[in-house]
């Protein structure tokens, strides 16, 4: 995108470790990036890091920098959704930085996608330091320097074969659903939709699979890409798997279905480019997935 090293980190949903995040943040610097700090990074109001008026003042001030490379967010849980309608995208759209972090930042990825603009879906600044997110860690650093992954991956039994150009769009399910009939509603058609998924129990799973059904959301789809489910409870009292659910609810259409993907709510949370034209080969014995 630009010929930049600055990179804002901000924290615009709950409240954030300081510890994790201060080692995150010297983790980053260490690739010569120019790491610009929101002023409400460290606090903590409730559950928020800050009101959100403060949260929605330091991502404002990010995104209205034309000099950022990127904008990188300290930690997800909950808070983007109360502040989305308060932001004003103008300038950032004339001069786009890449918006990077998972989770509650699936409502801004889903903006983002909507308007053709890409995006990283990827682990946290408050994870870069654990040694567990350090291989996507630095795939996400390798990307802001223009040198993007392919990824080669066995295939998962219960994949549906076959291959899809697209534009990726997605993210957390729960995030996605909460979109629908708002302004910034998820547009699916003729995309690759990404989803992951965690802590809930099945029955809800089959309920948001449900909404994007009945709201049009997988009928023009051009494949589907299934991440972590992490923690899904009550499989067999529901009576079904997740795996089970998401094909019972995809049997009609006839795009390429990838499952096991590695990004989500658990290590590794490799970085997903959303927005950015993909090929995605799902093929008997692996997968491919492409930036073109």
């Amino acid at each position: 995108m630009k010929d930049s090293s600055v990179i804002h980190v901000v924290s615009p949903a709950g409240a954030v470790n300081k510890i994790n995040l201060a080692a995150g943040i010297s983790y980053v610097s260490g690739f010569d990036f120019l790491i610009k700090a929101g002023k409400s990074i460290f606090q903590k109001k409730g559950y928020f890091a800050g009101t959100d008026t403060d949260r929605q003042y330091d991502l404002q001030l990010a995104l209205d920098d034309p000099n950022a490379l990127a904008i990188w967010v300290a930690r997800g849980g909950y808070g983007t959704t109360r502040i989305i309608d308060t932001i004003s995208w103008k300038k950032f759209f004339k001069k786009p930085s890449w918006i990077i972090g998972f989770s509650d930042i699936t409502a801004f990825h889903i903006h983002l996608s909507n308007h053709n603009i890409p995006s990283i879906h990827g682990p946290m600044v408050a994870q870069a330091a654990d040694d567990n997110h350090k291989e996507a860690v630095d795939l996400v650093t390798a990307i802001l320097k223009n040198d993007f992954p392919d990824y080669l991956l066995r295939s998962n039994k219960n994949n549906r074969p076959g291959k899809a150009k697209a534009p990726i769009t997605g993210g957390n399910l729960t995030l996605i659903c909460s979109t629908i009939g708002t302004a910034t509603e998820i547009i699916t058609d003729n995309k690759i939709l990404f989803i992951e998924e965690v802590g809930e129990a099945a029955y809800r799973v089959d309920r948001m699979m449900v909404q994007l059904k009945r709201s049009g959301k997988l009928k023009k789809l051009k494949g589907l890409i299934v991440g972590h489910m992490t923690d899904i409870t009550h499989e067999d009292e529901f009576g079904q798997s997740v795996t089970d659910i998401i094909l019972s609810h995809t049997k009609e259409y006839t795009f390429p279905i990838c499952f096991d993907f590695p990004a989500g709510h658990e290590a590794p949370n490799m970085p997903v480019i959303l927005g950015l034209k993909s090929e995605l080969i799902v093929a008997k014995s692996e997968i491919t997935l492409r930036y073109l």
